[in-house]
C-alpha cells in the first residue's frame, strides 16, 4: 500500500526519545481514496532507544472487504535520521506474516518514504506552512500544517502534540495525473492497549501470495 509506506514516517518527526512511544498506543483514522472509504489504525509495537516498531491495520468498507496488516521496524540513530530495519505484511489469506524485500519499500513515484525521515526539528520546519485549526472526526484541533511535493504529487499534512504518539491529525495527497495518489486521511480517535497482529519471530519469506497484497515495485 503506497499510502502506508508514506504514513509510517510521521512518528519519526515527533521526537526520538523512547519514552514518547508507548507500546500499544496509536491512532485510528478514516481514509477516503477514489470514492472508497477505509479504516486505518496505526500503533506502536515496540520502543527502545535504538528501535521503534509500528504496525498498520487497513480495512476497506463496502460489499468486498479487504484487510491487511503491515509492520515496520525502524532503527534510531543519534547521528542521523531513522532507517527501515525490517518490514512485514499479513493478510487473512496468509498463514503467517511475510517479510518484505527491499524493492517493496520503493513503490511510489511521487513523494518518497525517505522524504519524511527527519533527524531534527529544523529539517521538517523547512516545509512548515503555518498553524491552523483543523476539523476532523476526532474534533477541532490546533495543528501545524506542512507540505511536501514531488513529481506532481502534493502532500499536505497536519501534526499536533495533542494526539501523541502518532501525531498525525490529517493528511491530504493530490496528483491530477495519478489517480492512486489522491486520498485523504483524518484522525478519528486515539488507541490504547492494542496488541500487535504480526510477530516478526514467526514470519516467513515473501511469497507470490504476499506480493499480491502489495503495490508493484518501481523499475530501476
Amino acid at each position: 500500500m503506497k499510502t502506508l509506506i508514506i504514513l509510517m514516517a510521521f512518528t519519526a518527526q515527533l521526537g526520538f526519545a523512547a519514552d514518547v512511544f508507548e507500546s500499544g498506543s496509536g491512532s485510528e483514522f478514516s481514509m477516503k481514496s477514489n470514492g472508497i472509504s477505509s479504516k486505518l489504525n496505526i500503533y506502536i509495537t515496540e520502543s527502545s532507544f535504538t528501535r521503534l516498531g509500528i504496525e498498520y491495520y487497513f480495512e476497506t468498507s463496502g460489499f468486498i472487504q479487504k484487510k491487511m496488516w503491515q509492520q515496520f521496524i525502524l532503527g534510531i540513530h543519534n547521528d542521523g535520521p531513522l532507517s527501515v530495519e525490517a518490514a512485514y505484511v499479513k493478510t487473512p489469506e496468509l498463514k503467517k506474516a511475510e517479510q518484505l524485500t527491499s524493492e517493496y519499500l520503493n513503490v511510489n513515484k511521487g513523494v518518497k518514504l525517505e522524504q519524511f525521515f527527519f533527524s531534527n526539528k529544523s529539517q521538517i520546519d523547512k516545509f512548515k506552512v503555518g498553524s491552523e485549526n483543523i476539523e476532523v472526526p476526532a474534533g477541532n484541533l490546533q495543528a501545524t500544517h506542512y507540505q511536501k511535493k514531488n513529481n506532481g504529487q502534493v502532500v499536505d499534512f497536519w501534526i499536533s502534540d495533542k494526539v501523541k504518539p502518532i501525531g498525525l491529525v490529517k493528511l491530504s495527497s493530490k496528483n491530477p495525473k495519478v489517480m492512486e495518489q489522491n486520498y485523504e486521511i483524518e484522525l478519528v480517535s486515539l488507541l490504547v492497549n492494542v496488541k500487535a497482529t504480526i510477530d516478526p519471530k514467526n514470519s516467513g519469506p515473501l511469497t507470490d501470495e504476499g506480493k499480491k497484497a502489495l503495490a508493484i515495485p518501481l523499475k530501476k
